[in-house]
């Protein structure tokens, strides 16, 4: 057997008794594209996903892990500027996406949300952009199609470890809680990253390629 054979049959192999990845991911972030058809694009990023996978106890360096497919939807909402105005063109995109993952977790007591996950991830889109109405140029909106794909990393443990740190000082009784726990309490949430490339056909902007990253909560 070769050692990717060997790889992917430790990755998929059955679950221990007791635990399983919890069958539902779910990300919110905020994105930044730029387009090699001129400026910027900032938005949101909402994911909703429906996971299907095994955990099985393979090598280091988590006790538990394997691979997961997903399936689900995405939007995301943004502006960019326009010729006639700042940051007046809306653009938002919908779409369905397929995510493939390699997931570990140290824990797995019933359903897990893994500690840390690589994945990869790819789907369509439904492009919508407008403009106001300008003096000198009639505004409205336009859909196009276009496609997408991002390479991400998610660390959940990364977020139960902050949790635990706050939980700690708490307990010691700091004078100050407030300005020592609510900066680590709000970097905790940041545990997604992600880099985008877009395609796009022509809507009120031009037809272009967009490169991006994300920054964001997931669970």
């Amino acid at each position: 057997m070769t050692p990717a054979a060997l790889l992917l049959s430790v990755l998929v192999s059955a679950a221990p008794d007791g635990g399983r990845w919890f069958p539902v991911s779910a990300r919110a972030g905020v994105t930044a594209f730029l387009s090699t058809a001129g400026g910027p694009t900032v938005g949101a990023d909402l994911e909703v996903l429906a996971n299907l996978g095994a955990p099985g106890e393979g090598p280091l360096p988590f006790a538990h892990q394997g691979l997961v497919f997903s399936a689900g939807v995405r939007g995301f909402f943004g502006a960019a500027p326009w010729t006639a105005c700042d940051w007046c063109l809306s653009r938002q995109s919908f779409g369905p996406v397929a995510r493939l993952s390699v997931v570990g977790s140290d824990r797995l007591e019933g359903a897990t949300v893994p500690d840390g996950a690589l994945w990869v991830q790819a789907g369509p889109l439904l492009v919508r952009e407008s403009v106001p109405d300008a003096p000198l140029m009639p505004g409205g909106s336009r859909l196009a199609f276009g496609v997408r794909v991002d390479l991400g990393v998610t660390a959940v443990g990364w977020t139960l470890a902050l949790f635990k740190l706050v939980g700690l000082i708490y307990d010691e009784g700091s004078t100050d809680m407030g300005p020592i726990t609510l900066p680590l309490f709000v970097v905790a949430f940041l545990n997604h990253l992600a880099f985008s490339w877009e395609w796009s056909g022509a809507a009120v902007s031009m037809s272009a390629h967009r490169f991006g990253a994300t920054i964001g909560a997931s669970f």
